[in-house]
């Protein structure tokens, strides 16, 4: 089989100086940090065990930042407490200062009244709730619950197919952007890009910000979004690499069509002499599980062959049961 790459999250699982040697020897090739979770200064500790435990093997360890993006999110919930919502039942998402219950919720996005529309849907929690949009003033998006469900606090929301006027880049992003370049990483992953324009930002940030005298932080584009494909083209000619990141992909346009666009990717990618990382529940049954299903062996081996250059273990490794083990299972598919 073609040879590929093994890169990991750290996390609470795996981000310990002995862990990470361990994953190595197993057949870690790079560390992916997360800014979605975590402060700075843990993500600094991170970095020097991760490249404390390569200098032990005396092997080179490459270090990716991905980026948060503008990920849209629920806000808290009373107690802390997750809620459940039943199908039928009426529930709100406001941009007021409330505490979270079973019938509302706010939203860190101040502009959901203005870009959702009665008859919009709207997902929750990656997809596994579903709300459509009833009606909306100038604070409440007011829905019936379509798909019911357990909901904990800070879930993502999804606008499946909406456009959202918001920038590639939050001021997190920013912030995390010239920390992340001061620990002179390898790799900085956009996340929930949409056209070229946002890879041309991020890239002249970076030029701006690189200390190295050859060379600078290489820019990997998530596609995860429907502009991201439809714009596909545009954006492999101004990013260094790819990540299909299948996660919000499957929501933002439907899980049926994620192997048919991982292809697209994957095969564009190759022919533009870009290189690609495929990513998210690659071996999610591992985080609970010590061996993979049938399904996921096959899945990652079929990312193999069709040409992608990484695979990505994201919550396997980062706070999975199993994360050594996941590794060298990884590992050993690709090697079969």
């Amino acid at each position: 089989m073609r040879n590929a790459k093994i890169l990991a999250t750290l996390g609470p699982a795996s981000n310990t100086e002995p862990i990470i040697r361990t994953m190595l020897e197993a057949g870690v090739n790079a560390v992916r940090i997360n800014m979605s979770h975590g402060t700075h200064s843990e993500h600094e500790q991170t970095i020097v065990n991760a490249r404390a435990a390569a200098r032990s093997l005396d092997r080179p360890l490459a270090i990716l930042v991905d980026l948060s993006g503008p990920k849209i999110r629920t806000r808290s919930l009373i107690g802390g407490q997750a809620v459940t919502l039943s199908e039928g039942s009426p529930f709100t998402i406001t941009t007021r200062e409330v505490d979270g219950t079973n019938e509302i919720v706010g939203t860190n996005f101040s502009e959901l009244p203005k870009v959702v529309t009665p008859e919009s849907v709207i997902l929750l929690d990656d997809g596994a709730l579903k709300l459509k949009v009833d009606s909306v003033t100038e604070t409440d998006v007011n829905c019936t619950v379509v798909v019911g469900g357990e909901l904990n606090e800070r879930k993502g929301i999804n606008l499946p197919s909406t456009k959202l006027p918001i920038p590639s880049m939050t001021e997190k992003d920013h912030v995390d952007l010239e920390w992340a370049m001061a620990q002179n990483v390898d790799y900085i992953a956009l996340s929930f890009v949409r056209r070229a324009e946002d890879c041309r930002e991020a890239k002249e940030l970076i030029k701006k910000l690189n200390t190295r005298e050859m060379g600078r932080a290489l820019l990997v584009a998530k596609i995860e979004k429907a502009e991201a494909i439809e714009h596909l083209e545009e954006i492999i000619q101004e990013t260094d690499g790819v990540m299909v990141a299948r996660g919000d992909l499957g929501v933002e346009t439907s899980v049926e069509l994620v192997p048919v666009y991982q292809k697209r990717i994957i095969e564009r990618a190759v022919a533009n002499d870009r290189f690609v990382i495929t990513a998210t529940q690659m071996l999610q049954s591992m985080i609970d599980s010590p061996y993979p299903t049938r399904a996921e062996a096959s899945d990652v081996a079929n990312a193999v062959w069709d040409g992608t250059d990484a695979v990505m273990l994201s919550a396997e490794t980062a706070s999975g049961k199993y994360p050594v083990e996941t590794v060298r299972t990884m590992a050993q598919i690709i090697d079969a």
